[in-house]
């Protein structure tokens, strides 16, 4: 079976508001063995929606129609549908009762246009909404059903959990299985699964970079479901022993914050951060974690040279010759830091956010990892992004590269 999702809202369209309800139901009806081919979202336009709905009735077998079953004059679907359908719309008096009671057990007063949630298209299957007021209705027609679910994310997420799986007949299935690969990058992780050859007319793979790690997605469909699992099983085996030094347990719920407080803890030490580019972003993050303050010592935000100067005693020269961004400041930064004396381990940081650079190409950083006069080593990460994505990788990278660091003594 294929699938087409349409989302219906202005809202969606103009950014205003996050469209997460195709995410959550696209996962629900792969799932269940229904290829989901088409997202679409639509401002709340009659036409644009009508022609929608005639366009993809010729290419899917399901179309749902999420959003635009509210009470004001921008919320359409339901009409639109009945027009494309060639249906009336009805009053369900069972509808009507429920909003009437709802609006005495709320007290407020039902206006006239809420009246228009209780009208759904004749002949439908009427979906209750247990989660709020307009109903989730359900149509067939020339081999291609029709479903329609309000909004609200609460109230889609029940009526798509509460009802599709049970509406949807197909004898296909589809198995999947995710393994998160960390530190590698997209491309490479690609590569390497390509040189393995695993894919067949039933299998596939693919790679999502996400933001810590990339996901391989393993995907097999067909209508054994025997064999399905042992090709799946067989091929994540075969990637998990490829991929065995960089596995990105997302099974551990701790952040790498709540790793790195424990690790220090369990060794006593002493941790102090220089931050520049992050701006405190990496205090901050252990500071939200219990028992940060057994290990943190200290944190100095030296955003601009003279604080480099001034407070960390880098000097002058080396800001003039090299730049705040290079690994000469980074490392005169931690040195600095160490000299107060109040940590073994002292991390800087200094690098180009963005939007504009003013040294180096925006995303180039470097970290210095101070831990004695002898034992200290400075690396230069290139990161893509907007100034925040940039800040954040910059961070998670530190931290990371520390717990490895001490898992490593």
């Amino acid at each position: 079976m294929k699938a087409a999702i349409i989302t219906i809202g202005t809202e969606l369209v103009i950014g205003s508001v996050v469209n997460t309800n195709s995410a959550y139901l696209a996962e629900k009806l792969t799932d269940q063995g229904v290829h989901v081919s088409y997202h679409i979202s639509l401002r709340d336009d009659f036409e644009d929606i009508k022609s929608c709905i005639e366009e993809y009735s010729k290419k899917v077998d399901l179309i749902f129609l999420c959003g635009g079953l509210g009470p004001t004059k921008d919320d359409m679907t339901k009409e639109v549908l009945a027009k494309f359908l060639d249906k009336d719309l009805i009053l369900d008096e069972k509808q009507y009762k429920k909003l009437i009671d709802r609006s005495k057990k709320r007290k407020y007063k039902l206006t006239e246009n809420n009246k228009k949630q209780a009208f759904v298209i004749e002949s439908s299957l009427i979906l209750d909404n247990n989660h709020g007021q307009a109903p989730g209705e359900v149509l067939e027609k020339d081999g291609v059903k029709y479903f329609l679910l309000p909004g609200p994310p609460n109230e889609f997420r029940g009526m798509v959990d509460e009802y599709i799986v049970n509406l949807i007949d197909d004898d296909s299935m589809i198995f999947t299985k995710s393994i998160n690969v960390k530190e590698l990058g997209e491309s490479r992780v690609e590569s390497m699964i390509r040189e393995l050859d695993l894919e067949d007319s039933d299998l596939s793979i693919n790679t999502f970079a996400k933001f810590k790690y990339t996901e391989i997605k393993i995907l097999a469909e067909g209508k054994d479901r025997l064999l399905l699992q042992q090709k799946v099983e067989f091929v994540s085996e075969k990637l998990f022993k490829s991929f065995e030094a960089y596995i990105y347990d997302d099974l551990d719920k701790k952040s790498e914050a709540e790793k790195l407080v424990e690790i220090l803890k369990e060794k006593n030490l002493k941790i102090s951060f220089a931050e520049s580019i992050t701006g405190g972003l990496l205090a901050s993050m252990i500071t939200k974690i219990s028992g940060a303050s057994q290990i943190l010592k200290n944190s100095i935000v030296c955003y601009s040279n003279l604080s480099k100067h001034k407070i960390l005693g880098v000097s002058e020269n080396t800001l003039n010759k090299y730049g705040a961004v290079s690994e000469q400041t980074a490392y005169e930064m931690a040195k600095g830091l160490n000299s107060l004396g109040m940590s073994q381990v002292n991390i800087s940081v200094t690098g180009e956010a963005g939007p504009i650079c003013d040294e180096k190409p925006i995303g180039t950083v470097y970290a210095c990892y101070y831990y004695s006069d002898s034992n200290y080593r400075i690396e230069k990460y290139d990161f893509s992004g907007n100034r925040n994505e940039i800040q954040m990788k910059t961070a998670n990278k530190i931290l990371s590269t520390l717990i490895k660091d001490l898992q490593e003594d």
